[in-house]
Protein backbone atom coordinates (compact mmCIF):
# COMPACT_ATOMS: atom_id res chain seq x y z
CA UNK A 1 0.00 0.00 0.00
CA UNK A 2 1.06 3.62 -1.25
CA UNK A 3 2.03 5.81 2.02
CA UNK A 4 0.69 9.13 1.04
CA UNK A 5 1.75 12.43 2.79
CA UNK A 6 -2.17 12.36 4.26
CA UNK A 7 -2.41 8.38 5.61
CA UNK A 8 0.89 9.73 7.30
CA UNK A 9 -0.40 12.86 8.81
CA UNK A 10 -3.59 10.40 9.44
CA UNK A 11 -1.73 7.33 11.61
CA UNK A 12 0.55 10.41 13.30
CA UNK A 13 -3.40 12.21 14.61
CA UNK A 14 -4.54 8.68 15.71
CA UNK A 15 -1.58 7.87 17.03
CA UNK A 16 -1.50 11.27 19.25
CA UNK A 17 -4.69 10.86 19.90
CA UNK A 18 -4.29 7.51 21.26
CA UNK A 19 -1.51 8.66 23.34
CA UNK A 20 -3.65 11.67 24.91
CA UNK A 21 -6.44 9.28 25.81
CA UNK A 22 -3.88 7.03 27.35
CA UNK A 23 -3.04 9.82 29.38
CA UNK A 24 -6.24 11.52 30.36
CA UNK A 25 -7.60 8.08 31.59
CA UNK A 26 -5.38 8.00 33.94
CA UNK A 27 -5.58 7.50 37.76
CA UNK A 28 -8.56 4.64 37.25
CA UNK A 29 -8.00 3.99 40.75
CA UNK A 30 -7.17 5.54 44.03
CA UNK A 31 -3.73 6.95 44.76
CA UNK A 32 -1.76 7.36 47.84
CA UNK A 33 0.56 10.06 49.52
CA UNK A 34 2.50 9.05 52.23
CA UNK A 35 3.88 11.70 54.98
CA UNK A 36 6.78 10.39 56.88
CA UNK A 37 5.99 11.87 60.09
CA UNK A 38 3.92 11.89 62.97
CA UNK A 39 0.24 13.36 62.84
CA UNK A 40 -0.50 16.75 63.51
CA UNK A 41 2.81 18.26 62.27
CA UNK A 42 3.61 20.63 59.88
CA UNK A 43 3.18 18.42 56.75
CA UNK A 44 -0.20 17.15 57.87
CA UNK A 45 -1.13 21.28 57.56
CA UNK A 46 -0.11 21.54 54.05
CA UNK A 47 -0.33 17.65 52.77
CA UNK A 48 -3.88 16.95 53.84
CA UNK A 49 -5.38 19.46 51.78
CA UNK A 50 -3.04 19.35 49.02
CA UNK A 51 -3.84 15.23 48.54
CA UNK A 52 -7.92 16.37 48.21
CA UNK A 53 -7.26 19.14 45.68
CA UNK A 54 -4.96 16.70 43.98
CA UNK A 55 -7.91 14.28 44.16
CA UNK A 56 -10.48 16.34 42.49
CA UNK A 57 -7.83 17.66 40.12
CA UNK A 58 -7.06 13.48 39.27
CA UNK A 59 -10.68 12.29 39.59
CA UNK A 60 -9.59 9.95 42.12
CA UNK A 61 -9.29 10.33 45.84
CA UNK A 62 -6.05 10.59 46.82
CA UNK A 63 -5.12 9.05 50.18
CA UNK A 64 -3.03 10.22 52.47
CA UNK A 65 -1.24 8.80 54.88
CA UNK A 66 1.34 9.21 57.92
CA UNK A 67 4.04 6.77 57.71
CA UNK A 68 6.67 7.39 60.38
CA UNK A 69 9.84 5.86 61.21
CA UNK A 70 13.94 6.11 60.41
CA UNK A 71 13.19 10.02 59.50
CA UNK A 72 11.52 8.80 56.25
CA UNK A 73 14.19 6.14 55.51
CA UNK A 74 11.04 3.53 55.75
CA UNK A 75 8.58 5.45 53.76
CA UNK A 76 10.98 6.15 50.97
CA UNK A 77 12.06 2.75 50.50
CA UNK A 78 8.74 1.53 50.24
CA UNK A 79 7.79 3.93 47.68
CA UNK A 80 11.48 2.92 45.80
CA UNK A 81 10.16 -0.19 45.61
CA UNK A 82 6.48 0.07 44.60
CA UNK A 83 4.63 -0.29 41.21
CA UNK A 84 6.24 2.23 38.67
CA UNK A 85 3.19 3.42 37.82
CA UNK A 86 2.33 6.88 39.97
CA UNK A 87 -0.31 5.22 42.31
CA UNK A 88 1.96 6.02 45.25
CA UNK A 89 3.69 9.11 46.34
CA UNK A 90 5.85 10.63 48.88
CA UNK A 91 5.22 14.03 49.97
CA UNK A 92 8.26 15.01 52.27
CA UNK A 93 11.15 17.49 53.09
CA UNK A 94 14.67 18.13 52.49
CA UNK A 95 15.37 15.19 54.92
CA UNK A 96 14.58 12.90 51.65
CA UNK A 97 18.83 14.00 50.84
CA UNK A 98 19.53 14.68 54.43
CA UNK A 99 19.47 10.91 55.00
CA UNK A 100 21.74 10.19 52.17
CA UNK A 101 23.99 13.35 53.39
CA UNK A 102 24.25 11.94 56.93
CA UNK A 103 23.47 8.33 56.87
CA UNK A 104 26.03 6.14 58.84
CA UNK A 105 24.95 2.93 57.17
CA UNK A 106 23.67 2.11 53.30
CA UNK A 107 20.82 3.52 52.29
CA UNK A 108 18.20 0.39 51.58
CA UNK A 109 17.64 2.67 48.32
CA UNK A 110 19.16 5.36 46.11
CA UNK A 111 17.05 8.69 46.44
CA UNK A 112 18.52 10.12 43.30
CA UNK A 113 18.24 6.52 41.60
CA UNK A 114 15.22 4.49 42.92
CA UNK A 115 12.75 7.82 43.50
CA UNK A 116 11.87 10.02 40.76
CA UNK A 117 10.86 13.75 41.49
CA UNK A 118 7.91 15.43 40.84
CA UNK A 119 7.31 18.59 41.78
CA UNK A 120 9.01 21.05 44.54
CA UNK A 121 5.60 21.95 46.35
CA UNK A 122 7.04 25.01 48.53
CA UNK A 123 10.16 26.51 49.67
CA UNK A 124 11.19 29.61 51.69
CA UNK A 125 10.58 29.08 55.76
CA UNK A 126 12.56 28.86 57.97
CA UNK A 127 13.41 27.01 61.50
CA UNK A 128 12.41 28.76 65.20
CA UNK A 129 14.77 28.15 67.66
CA UNK A 130 11.76 27.18 70.39
CA UNK A 131 12.78 27.14 74.14
CA UNK A 132 10.61 26.46 77.02
CA UNK A 133 9.95 29.28 79.25
CA UNK A 134 11.82 28.03 82.48
CA UNK A 135 15.13 28.66 80.92
CA UNK A 136 14.86 32.13 81.49
CA UNK A 137 16.13 33.22 77.53
CA UNK A 138 14.77 35.48 75.34
CA UNK A 139 17.62 36.01 72.47
CA UNK A 140 20.39 33.78 71.74
CA UNK A 141 22.91 35.65 73.46
CA UNK A 142 20.89 34.69 76.78
CA UNK A 143 20.63 31.45 75.56
CA UNK A 144 24.10 30.65 74.27
CA UNK A 145 25.14 31.98 78.17
CA UNK A 146 22.69 29.31 79.76
CA UNK A 147 23.95 26.38 77.44
CA UNK A 148 27.74 27.29 78.70
CA UNK A 149 26.79 27.49 82.46
CA UNK A 150 24.81 24.60 82.21
CA UNK A 151 27.56 22.35 80.00
CA UNK A 152 24.49 22.06 77.20
CA UNK A 153 20.73 21.98 76.70
CA UNK A 154 18.51 19.30 75.15
CA UNK A 155 17.26 19.63 71.86
CA UNK A 156 14.46 17.40 70.43
CA UNK A 157 14.89 16.72 66.55
CA UNK A 158 12.66 14.95 64.19
CA UNK A 159 15.57 12.42 62.96
CA UNK A 160 19.28 12.60 61.57
CA UNK A 161 19.67 14.10 58.11
CA UNK A 162 16.38 15.87 58.64
CA UNK A 163 16.32 20.28 58.90
CA UNK A 164 15.79 20.25 62.59
CA UNK A 165 18.80 18.15 62.81
CA UNK A 166 20.98 20.70 60.45
CA UNK A 167 19.69 23.34 62.78
CA UNK A 168 20.64 21.67 65.86
CA UNK A 169 24.05 21.23 64.50
CA UNK A 170 24.50 24.78 63.22
CA UNK A 171 23.60 25.99 66.81
CA UNK A 172 26.86 24.05 67.83
CA UNK A 173 29.06 25.53 65.71
CA UNK A 174 28.00 28.83 65.73
CA UNK A 175 27.70 28.94 69.26
CA UNK A 176 30.38 26.42 70.96
CA UNK A 177 28.16 25.33 72.96
CA UNK A 178 27.27 21.75 73.61
CA UNK A 179 23.13 19.85 72.68
CA UNK A 180 22.11 16.61 73.84
CA UNK A 181 20.29 15.53 71.06
CA UNK A 182 16.68 14.01 71.69
CA UNK A 183 15.34 11.94 68.39
CA UNK A 184 11.99 12.13 68.10
CA UNK A 185 9.25 11.41 65.46
CA UNK A 186 8.17 14.89 64.41
CA UNK A 187 7.33 18.23 65.49
CA UNK A 188 4.14 17.64 67.77
CA UNK A 189 6.20 15.24 70.11
CA UNK A 190 8.86 17.97 70.24
CA UNK A 191 6.42 20.29 70.97
CA UNK A 192 4.95 18.14 73.96
CA UNK A 193 8.28 17.41 75.43
CA UNK A 194 9.50 20.85 75.87
CA UNK A 195 6.17 21.83 77.34
CA UNK A 196 6.40 18.99 79.97
CA UNK A 197 9.53 20.12 80.98
CA UNK A 198 11.86 17.18 79.70
CA UNK A 199 13.47 18.92 76.42
CA UNK A 200 15.00 22.87 76.70
CA UNK A 201 14.61 23.67 72.64
CA UNK A 202 13.58 22.47 69.78
CA UNK A 203 13.48 23.81 66.02
CA UNK A 204 10.13 23.89 64.37
CA UNK A 205 8.61 25.77 61.31
CA UNK A 206 5.87 28.30 62.41
CA UNK A 207 2.37 26.87 62.47
CA UNK A 208 2.89 24.17 65.13
CA UNK A 209 4.12 26.07 67.06
CA UNK A 210 2.31 29.75 66.88
CA UNK A 211 -0.35 28.98 69.31
CA UNK A 212 1.91 27.70 72.32
CA UNK A 213 4.02 30.66 71.46
CA UNK A 214 1.03 33.48 71.67
CA UNK A 215 -0.03 31.88 74.69
CA UNK A 216 3.55 32.10 76.22
CA UNK A 217 3.93 28.45 77.05
CA UNK A 218 6.93 28.45 74.82
CA UNK A 219 9.14 30.99 73.52
CA UNK A 220 10.48 31.88 70.12
CA UNK A 221 14.56 32.96 70.41
CA UNK A 222 15.30 33.10 66.82
CA UNK A 223 14.25 32.26 63.36
CA UNK A 224 16.53 31.16 60.93
CA UNK A 225 14.76 32.68 57.86
CA UNK A 226 16.02 35.12 55.25
CA UNK A 227 13.72 37.80 56.70
CA UNK A 228 11.71 37.78 60.09
CA UNK A 229 8.72 35.34 59.81
CA UNK A 230 5.46 36.99 58.87
CA UNK A 231 3.76 35.56 61.81
CA UNK A 232 5.83 36.30 64.60
CA UNK A 233 7.91 39.52 63.54
CA UNK A 234 9.03 40.62 67.06
CA UNK A 235 11.43 37.78 66.63
CA UNK A 236 14.76 38.56 65.30
CA UNK A 237 16.74 36.74 62.68
CA UNK A 238 19.88 34.53 63.96
CA UNK A 239 21.59 36.83 61.49
CA UNK A 240 20.12 39.68 63.23
CA UNK A 241 21.58 38.79 66.37
CA UNK A 242 25.37 38.47 65.39
CA UNK A 243 25.16 35.22 63.37
CA UNK A 244 25.97 36.35 59.44
CA UNK A 245 26.54 32.97 58.35
CA UNK A 246 22.94 31.56 59.67
CA UNK A 247 20.45 30.92 56.89
CA UNK A 248 18.28 27.74 57.19
CA UNK A 249 15.55 27.40 54.31
CA UNK A 250 13.41 24.49 54.45
CA UNK A 251 11.32 22.69 51.51
CA UNK A 252 8.61 20.51 51.03
CA UNK A 253 8.66 18.17 47.75
CA UNK A 254 6.62 15.10 45.86
CA UNK A 255 8.68 12.13 44.62
CA UNK A 256 7.34 8.56 43.03
CA UNK A 257 8.52 5.54 42.20
CA UNK A 258 11.05 5.61 39.46
CA UNK A 259 10.08 3.92 36.11
CA UNK A 260 6.96 5.46 36.46
CA UNK A 261 5.43 6.89 32.78
CA UNK A 262 6.82 10.27 32.44
CA UNK A 263 3.08 11.40 31.30
CA UNK A 264 1.75 10.64 34.88
CA UNK A 265 4.71 12.47 36.96
CA UNK A 266 3.51 15.42 34.37
CA UNK A 267 0.13 15.18 35.29
CA UNK A 268 0.33 15.20 38.56
CA UNK A 269 3.03 17.93 38.55
CA UNK A 270 0.65 20.11 36.88
CA UNK A 271 -2.38 19.80 39.15
CA UNK A 272 0.00 20.34 41.82
CA UNK A 273 1.10 23.62 40.42
CA UNK A 274 -2.85 24.55 39.88
CA UNK A 275 -3.67 24.01 43.50
CA UNK A 276 -0.16 25.09 45.35
CA UNK A 277 -0.99 28.86 43.31
CA UNK A 278 -4.20 28.93 43.58
CA UNK A 279 -4.99 32.19 46.10
CA UNK A 280 -6.44 30.08 49.30
CA UNK A 281 -3.92 27.36 48.68
CA UNK A 282 -0.99 30.23 48.45
CA UNK A 283 -3.01 31.83 51.81
CA UNK A 284 -2.26 28.50 53.69
CA UNK A 285 1.29 28.43 52.18
CA UNK A 286 2.46 31.73 53.14
CA UNK A 287 0.96 31.82 56.77
CA UNK A 288 3.30 29.20 57.10
CA UNK A 289 6.32 30.85 55.71
CA UNK A 290 6.63 29.33 52.63
CA UNK A 291 6.15 30.20 49.06
CA UNK A 292 4.26 28.50 46.43
CA UNK A 293 6.33 26.89 43.45
CA UNK A 294 5.19 23.64 41.67
CA UNK A 295 8.01 23.57 38.80
CA UNK A 296 8.60 20.79 36.49
CA UNK A 297 10.53 18.09 37.39
CA UNK A 298 13.44 18.50 36.04
CA UNK A 299 13.91 21.22 37.98
CA UNK A 300 13.14 19.98 40.84
CA UNK A 301 16.14 17.53 40.22
CA UNK A 302 18.06 20.63 39.95
CA UNK A 303 17.10 21.68 43.06
CA UNK A 304 17.63 18.58 45.15
CA UNK A 305 21.38 18.29 43.97
CA UNK A 306 22.39 21.79 45.01
CA UNK A 307 20.57 20.55 48.48
CA UNK A 308 22.82 17.80 48.51
CA UNK A 309 25.85 19.90 48.43
CA UNK A 310 24.61 22.22 51.10
CA UNK A 311 23.89 19.02 53.47
CA UNK A 312 27.15 17.42 52.53
CA UNK A 313 28.46 20.68 53.32
CA UNK A 314 27.07 20.57 56.57
CA UNK A 315 27.67 17.06 57.48
CA UNK A 316 31.73 17.31 56.72
CA UNK A 317 32.06 20.15 58.77
CA UNK A 318 30.47 18.17 61.73
CA UNK A 319 32.22 15.11 61.27
CA UNK A 320 29.08 13.26 60.26
CA UNK A 321 29.01 13.20 56.85
CA UNK A 322 28.04 9.99 54.97
CA UNK A 323 30.44 7.12 54.24
CA UNK A 324 28.64 5.41 51.26
CA UNK A 325 25.31 7.21 49.29
CA UNK A 326 23.13 3.84 49.12
CA UNK A 327 23.07 -0.19 48.88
Amino acid sequence: MRCTRRTMLAVACLATGAAKAQTEAWPTRLLRMWVPFTPGGPMDIFGRPLAERLGEKLGQTVVFENKPGANGIVATHQIATARPDGGTLLFTTGSFIGNLAFSQQPLPYDPMRDVAPVTLVADGTGMMLVASPRLGATSMAELAAIARARGGLTCAISGFGNITHLAAEQFKAFTGTELVLVTLHGTAPSLTEILAGNVDITFSTIPPALPFLREGSLRAIGYTGRRRALLVPETPTMKEQGFAEWELIGMMGLWTTAGTPPERILKVQRAVREIVHAPDFTKLLREGEFEPQGGPPEEFADVLQRELAMQLGIARRVGLASGTRAR
